[in-house]
This record gives C-alpha cells, sequence and structure tokens, in this order.
C-alpha cells in the first residue's frame, strides 16, 4: 500500500507536502492538534514555502494559527474532499490570524465555535483566501488588512455562514484587490468596505443583513453582478467619511440583482443610499447602471431606488425598478451633473436645444425634432418657406428685422393658421407649432 506522502504527492503532482498528520495532529476533534499544526507549518514555511495538507477530520486547537505581525509566507493551507478538514478552535481566538504574504488558505472549514471571534483575522499580502466554510464566527466572518497593508490580494468562493456581525470587513490597508464569488450571511453589513481599488465581483449576499454591501469612503470601487437579498435597510450604502470636505469616488455599481430590502423599516430607506456629508462637502463620481431593483416579499419596500442627496458627477442609467423597487419616487437625486436616462421611469427630460440664426434670402428653416429655433429675418427677405408640419414637434419663433413685411408659406396642401401663408409685419414676431398636420401662430 501506498504510504502517505505518496497519496498526497498523487493528488498535488509533484509538490512537495507536508502533512500534519506526520507532526502528530490527530484530527480526532478531542486532541489539541495545535502545536502539531503549527510546526507543520513552520516546516513549510522555513523550507522556502510549502503546501501544508490537512486530511480529513476535525483538528481542535488552543489557539489561533498564525505567526503575528512576522507572519508566514509562501505556505497553502490546503483540506481535504469537499472542506472536508475542520479547523475548530477550543479559546475566543480566530481560528487563522496574521500576516500571509504570498500564501494560499484553501479549501478548509474554519470553526471559530462561537467563542466570540472572527472566523478569520489576516493580513493578506498577494495571497488567496479560497473555498473556505466560516462558522461559528462573532464579529466578523473575515477581517481582512487591520494592522498591515496588502495588495493584489483574492477572496474568493468562500460561505461565510450567517452569524453575528459583518461578514467580510476590510480596512483601507487592503486594496487593489477582488472579493469575488461569495456567498454571505450575516447581521451586520454583508460586505464592509473601506478604500480601493477593489473589485466586487459576483457575490450572493443574503441572510439578515443591516446593508448587503457598506462602503466607508472609496475610491475605483467596482461592484458588478452581485446578488443582494434581504437587506434591513439600504442594500447598497455609501456614506462619506466625515473627516474629508470633498470625496471623489469612482464607484461603478453595475447589473446588481437587489431584491426584497428595507425589511428593518418598510419604505423608510432606498434600495441604494449614497451620502455626502452636506451641502458644502460633498461627494462625486457614481455610475449606477443596469441594476434590477425589486421587492416580492411581504414587509419588504424601499423609499427610493435610488437616493443622491448633494451628490455631484453621477449617472443613473439602464435601471429596471418597476417591480415595487419603489415606494416615494424612482430617483431623488440632487447634485451638479447629474444624468438620469434610460431607466424603466423616472428619467430626466433632455434639455430643449435652442439655435439661435440670421435667415438671409433663401435660407430654410431646421427640424430636428424637439428643438426650439428662433429665427431672425434679414434685411432683404421678402419670404420664408416653413418645412412640414407632418410629424414636427420643433418650436419656431419668427423676428422680422428685414424692414418689411415677410410672409410665411406653409408647405403644399398645409396651412398657417387655416390659409397657405402668413404674414409678420416689420419689427413683429410670431411662434409657430405644428399640430402633426399644419402650423399655428401663437
Amino acid at each position: 500500500m501506498a504510504d502517505r506522502t505518496t497519496v498526497i504527492g498523487n493528488r498535488l503532482g509533484s509538490m512537495a507536502v507536508i502533512d500534519v498528520t506526520t507532526h502528530g495532529a490527530t484530527g480526532d476533534g478531542t486532541t489539541d492538534d495545535h502545536a502539531a499544526v503549527m510546526a507543520a507549518i513552520r516546516q513549510a514555511a522555513g523550507g522556502g514555502g510549502g503546501t501544508v495538507f490537512f486530511p480529513a477530520g476535525e483538528y481542535a486547537l488552543s489557539d489561533s494559527i498564525g505567526n503575528g505581525a512576522d507572519g508566514f509566507s509562501g505556505v497553502w493551507l490546503l483540506g481535504d474532499g469537499e472542506r472536508a478538514a475542520r479547523l475548530r478552535v477550543t479559546t475566543n481566538v480566530a481560528p487563522i490570524s496574521g500576516r500571509w504574504v504570498e500564501s494560499r488558505i484553501e479549501n478548509l472549514k474554519v470553526d471559530a465555535n462561537f467563542q466570540g471571534s472572527s472566523g478569520f483575522d489576516v493580513d493578506l499580502d498577494k495571497s488567496y483566501v479560497r473555498h473556505c466554510w466560516v462558522v461559528g464566527w462573532t464579529g466578523c466572518g473575515i477581517r481582512l488588512n487591520a494592522n498591515t497593508e496588502g495588495l493584489l490580494n483574492w477572496i474568493d468562493d468562500n460561505f461565510i455562514e450567517q452569524a453575528t456581525g459583518y461578514g467580510i470587513y476590510t480596512t483601507y490597508r487592503f486594496y487593489d484587490s477582488w472579493i469575488v464569488n461569495n456567498n454571505i450571511g450575516s447581521t451586520g453589513p454583508n460586505l464592509s468596505i473601506e478604500a480601493g481599488p477593489v473589485r466586487v465581483l459576483a457575490n450572493h449576499l443574503d441572510g439578515e443583513p443591516q446593508h448587503n454591501i457598506e462602503l466607508r469612503g472609496n475610491k475605483q470601487l467596482t461592484i458588478i453582478g452581485n446578488i443582494c437579498e434581504g437587506a434591513r435597510r439600504e442594500a447598497i450604502v455609501f456614506t462619506m467619511p466625515s473627516w474629508l470636505e470633498s470625496d471623489d469616488e469612482q464607484v461603478a455599481i453595475i447589473g446588481n440583482n437587489i431584491t426584497n430590502g428595507g425589511k428593518g423599516a418598510p419604505n423608510a430607506y432606498p434600495a441604494i443610499g449614497i451620502y455626502s456629508i452636506d451641502a458644502e462637502r460633498r461627494a462625486k463620481g457614481f455610475n449606477v447602471t443596469g441594476n434590477f431593483i425589486a421587492n416580492t416579499d411581504d414587509g419588504a419596500g424601499w423609499s427610493y431606488a435610488v437616493d443622491a442627496r448633494h451628490v455631484d458627477d453621477i449617472a443613473i442609467a439602464g435601471n429596471q425598478w418597476d417591480n415595487n423597487g419603489y415606494s416615494i419616487a424612482p430617483v431623488r437625486a440632487e447634485g451638479r451633473n447629474v444624468g438620469i436616462a434610460g431607466n424603466t421611469s423616472g428619467n430626466r427630460a433632455s434639455p430643449v436645444r435652442r439655435t439661435v440664426a440670421t435667415l438671409s434670402a433663401g435660407d430654410t428653416f431646421e427640424d430636428s425634432p424637439g428643438a426650439e429655433y428662433v429665427y431672425l429675418l434679414a434685411p432683404g427677405v421678402t419670404g420664408v418657406a416653413l418645412p412640414t408640419a407632418a410629424g414636427n414637434t420643433c418650436r419656431y419663433t419668427v423676428k422680422n428685422i428685414s424692414g418689411a413685411a415677410v410672409t410665411l408659406r406653409a408647405a403644399r396642401e398645409q396651412k398657417v393658421d387655416g390659409k397657405p401663408d402668413f404674414a409678420i409685419a416689420d419689427g413683429a414676431s410670431a411662434g409657430v407649432i405644428s399640430d402633426g398636420a399644419n402650423w399655428w401662430t401663437l
């Protein structure tokens, strides 16, 4: 029969693997395996990096797996089967903590055992937390970079089981990274993110959270393709930090499915809330595009689909929110340079385009749909032809400064005030509109 090293080697190819059981870990759920697990990790780190393998079992831990601020580098913690290795602490510590550089933590069930701590409390740098199941946590399912900076990290394909607190909580020290494909339940925000750049992609955010996504002052954030369900207040909320005088965010909220929220106080909160400090201290730089906002559950309801008071440089476009997605109005947006268009309702009318021009003899009227034209009739003009009235939505104002009376002529088989033409005395003016078939003066 092949020995354990050979079996693991067959699973992982030629990669050097350290089995925690070779250091005395039992995985029986009772014996304290902390010292054995740490010995295996130190062997991997001390050899310049390696994979630490956890066979199926339950590993009781009297302390956290980690090395504090000194951390580990080049280490891969890997569980057997389909998350068949459970790391369960027996005291009030996070099962996995400390600094991890160019490392990977994967396919483990991480159990804080309701002792009072987070599942992960880690400072990552160019590292992965992938395909883990986090249970029994308090405060945070995964807390990221509370102490040191790190970038190019992936939080990918994890299941954070419903518990009390934040699902994933980042600080400004976690940036240029990805939070993708996770399923998160929590009572606090499913995701609470500070700073950026961060990509938040294709997560399923649910349970009974206060918010699905909480933004605490950000820069270059991309939020795409998430399912946001069951928030007690706003599904997605941005709050400008109180210590800033202005804030340029560059936040894109695109293609998310936002449903059944506002359950803590129906119709009191918007689905997406973007909040500056006040009218003087303002945030700017948001794109809210292509989201689906709806409520089908009893007791769910939002005031607005999007509420963005005192927010500048914001585009709100192409959203669908007419399946009970708001109770007051689709949008409340009070800011400078606000574009609202292409949504299923609540769009702002485009400003009327006005053209002022002087017509000389032989010039003709323009007829761009919905435009407003003001024409000054120059000396030498004795008559001008109106365009066809059929389907014409323009408004014309004609001022005669030619020095003599001028005739306005309708197109063939059309009329002006019931007649083929209309005379404008020198110095007079006339407004002209179409009813779709003929012209009328105002």
